[in-house]
């Protein structure tokens, strides 16, 4: 029975994602990925190492917790995740069991608490582990939870010590010793008493697959769904077992440019660029490839040009690897948070699909994703050190005719083309596209679409050659998992009725011919809106020509038009009360011609969003330039003059009166 399951999983992954090696097709016994029903789509979260490293404690984690529901939860990202240096030395310290043991000058509160806490922030919790046995456990023949055996009765001491990145001091265990098994149940055992839902398990390498099998068995056996990563620079040969035994893999060695100033660099993160081609082919749903943290959001200390981050993100979305935000989250900068909560990158990555590699040059990339309904997504790389143009022909992605071009990152519509696409970048600069073809498939409501009446949504598609009969899922969430509607039919369209208002549904159709589904895409709406749409999350104002400012923000959902706000302030701060300056605005974006540059004069806007129901509350506020430290010293020196003009006025004053009580003193002396 648990093949049969394990089976239909990995043929659902074949469905989605394309071929799978075939020795993945016949697996022994239930793994990770093939159990759990996990990972349907990247990973999106947080990590402690790149910015935290050696040092976290339970109040940064949950400063983490704090800004990551405030920001970024509304933008798909879920997990909070612990990296290493939590624990105390396990050379010497061990609980009863032989287990690391929590730092109680870190963590207070316990792991329970924490992951408690970050739980009813709606987010979840990860943690790390490596693999092996604690000397501190051998030293002290510790017992194994359950068993009558003890650390001393698994230990293979001949094979040495595991490979631990920060740490000496774990030893090999012997799989085909009893009390091994148990003693990786009793770890997942309490790690599934903390409330995690990702565990981090690194160091593994070829021989330890073992390891992992013993840490799959485990979490099965705790019932609790637990994500499983294994890191880092997995070998591309054993990808059948890291499919198997996990719901992602790291595909290089970290991404961090240890021994530097800046958590990264573009020799790093462009050397991801061969990984993205070389593992496309093996991830899908359950399991995916994961190309390290995105350290983007933290400005200077990223190591990174604008357009290098902009490279950074755009790489990671196409290639659908996990989205595992590094920075420090409580010094994120505005280009930063605008990389990461751009929902038509984020959909790029959610939707799934691995871009493939179309071609290389020596300065030059492009990447692909097809999506179900035949439109594509395209992210074009300059990689040389001056500017390329970068090229990308529609006969080479088979693509008849014409096609229309909208820009990801802009998200402006560029019009149709005929033949393809060219952009000029400068250097380590990018360009996201998606490109509808005029042949596409059409659906009816249009993917994406939003204003749906909820008690009249009538779905259309395309009739598909050899075929009579779809199977049509409607659902609450792209994994669909919370079915609503679920008919088989001979023909479009479908109706549906009972649907909420402000929410959004994903449908997917399937042709049915012999009893075989084939997917013919995944589509969404959203039902009419009812309320007040949310203020942007992040707003971008750039002077790039000496009378215009260039604004920018993030599109937010159920939004008709945008209105943005501006006022003048001088030296001092002082200035004129918020006015509007452009309304209805139908995209997330504006240039200011109006606003001269003019000495000691300062620009500050705002942005509100609006729909049928009404304007909503005005974004945060940002401001074109910093006043240079000229214009900022000359109100500062006259301030220290007052101030010092004062002081010796008072000093005279004080020393006059003195001058007078002392004569009227001698006075009637004498």
């Amino acid at each position: 029975m648990l093949k049969k399951i394990i089976s239909a999983l990995l043929t659902c992954s074949v469905i989605l994602a394309g071929n799978i090696p075939n020795s993945i097709l016949e697996p022994e016994e239930a793994e990770a990925s093939s159990y759990n029903k996990l990972a349907q789509r990247p990973f999106m979260g947080w990590s402690s190492w790149s910015s935290i490293r050696k040092q976290p404690t339970e109040e940064k984690m949950k400063a983490a917790a704090d800004i990551m529901a405030a920001k970024f939860k509304s933008h798909g990202y879920q997990y909070v995740n612990l990296d290493d240096y939590y624990q105390l030395d396990w050379t010497t310290k061990v609980d009863k069991y032989g287990r690391w043991v929590v730092d109680p000058k870190k963590f207070p509160h316990g792991m329970k608490a924490l992951g408690d806490y970050i739980h009813k922030k709606g987010l979840k919790f990860g943690l790390y582990v490596t693999l092996g046995i604690p000397k501190g456990a051998i030293d002290q023949n510790t017992p194994i939870e359950g068993t009558t055996y003890h650390a001393k009765d698994i230990v293979d001491l001949s094979k040495g010590q595991k490979v631990s990145f920060n740490f000496d001091n774990m030893y090999t265990i012997d799989f085909s010793k009893p009390g091994a098994q148990e003693y990786i149940d009793s770890w997942a055992k309490l790690f599934a008493s903390y409330g995690i839902d990702y565990l981090k398990i690194d160091g593994v390498r070829n021989q330890d697959i073992a390891d992992i099998e013993a840490w799959a068995k485990a979490l099965k056996k705790t019932g609790r769904p637990i994500h499983v990563e294994l890191s880092n620079n997995l070998d591309i040969k054993h990808i059948s077992s890291w499919r198997l035994l996990s719901n992602g893999w790291r595909t290089d060695h970290d991404v961090e440019a240890y021994g530097t100033l800046t958590h990264t660099n573009w020799k790093k993160v462009s050397r991801r660029f061969d990984d993205v081609a070389e593992w496309q082919f093996h991830a899908g749903p359950g399991g995916w490839n994961d190309l390290d943290s995105l350290n983007v959001a933290n400005g200077s200390k990223d190591g990174l040009t604008e357009e290098e981050k902009r490279s950074y993100v755009s790489l990671w979305a196409i290639a659908a690897s996990h989205f595992v935000i590094g920075s420090d989250l409580t010094k994120l900068d505005t280009y930063g948070i605008s990389l990461l909560t751009n929902d038509e990158i984020i959909g790029a990555n959610q939707s799934g699909i691995p871009g493939k590699r179309l071609f290389k040059t020596a300065n030059t990339q492009v990447f692909y994703q097809k999506l179900p309904d035949g439109s594509y997504n395209i992210g074009l790389f300059n990689t040389g050190v001056s500017p390329q143009d970068v090229s990308v022909k529609w006969a080479d992605l088979d693509i008849e005719g014409t096609a229309e071009v909208h820009d990801m990152w802009s998200h402006q519509d560029l019009g149709s083309m005929d033949s393809g696409f060219t952009t000029q970048l400068s250097s380590h600069d990018s360009r996201m596209i998606h490109v509808i073809p005029a042949l596409s498939l059409t659906v009816s409501p249009k993917s994406g679409a939003s204003e749906i009446n909820p008690s009249n949504v009538s779905l259309n598609w395309n009739a598909q050659k050899g075929t009579n009969r779809y199977h049509v899922l409607v659902a609450t969430d792209s994994s669909f998992n919370h079915i609503v509607s679920d008919q088989t039919v001979s023909t479009s369209p479908i109706i549906l009725d009972a649907l909420k208002t402000d929410k959004r549904y994903y449908w997917k159709v399937s042709s049915v011919s012999s009893g075989k589904e084939k997917q013919i895409g995944i589509y969404s709406f959203s039902t009419k809106v009812t309320t007040i749409p949310a203020a942007p999350d992040w707003v971008m104002a750039n002077r790039k020509y000496k009378d215009s400012v260039s604004l920018t923000w993030n599109p937010t959902s159920s939004t008709s038009t945008y209105t943005v706000y501006r006022k003048k302030v001088n030296r001092f701060g002082l200035g004129s009360n918020y006015t509007p300056i452009a309304t209805n605005l139908p995209n997330p974006s504006f240039i200011d011609k109006t606003a001269k540059d003019d000495e000691g004069i300062n620009y500050k806007y705002m942005v509100t969003a609006k729909n049928a129901m009404g304007e909503g509350v005005k974004s945060i506020e940002v401001q074109t330039d910093h006043q240079s430290s000229l214009q900022l010293l000359v109100p500062l020196i006259i301030l220290l003059t007052l101030v010092i003009l004062i002081k010796i006025f008072n000093m005279a004053r004080d020393k006059f009166k003195l001058s007078r009580r002392s004569v009227t003193i001698g006075a009637q002396i004498d």
